[in-house]
């Protein structure tokens, strides 16, 4: 997230929260859900997925990528 050039806007990752394509329970065992949307982005479509903790109100890792993420396939 220190990259600027990798930054997103708070309201894509707010969007994604509210209506992702999917959630599952975080695989480290936290009580935050890890959401899996997709977005575009410089007029390239990715896949996005958002570790956030409702509790804490906390955004605690996003990632971006043309890569599988959870249970999106590849972008091609």
């Amino acid at each position: 997230m220190d990259e600027a050039g990798r930054m997103i806007p708070i309201q894509t990752l707010d969007d994604i929260i509210k209506a992702p394509m999917s959630v599952v329970k975080d695989p480290q065992g936290t009580k935050a859900l890890m959401h899996y949307s997709q977005m575009w982005k410089n007029g390239k479509l990715y896949n996005v997925e958002v570790l956030y903790d409702k509790g804490a109100n906390t955004i605690m890792h996003f990632k971006y990528t043309q890569k599988p993420l959870g249970s999106l396939p590849a972008i091609k």
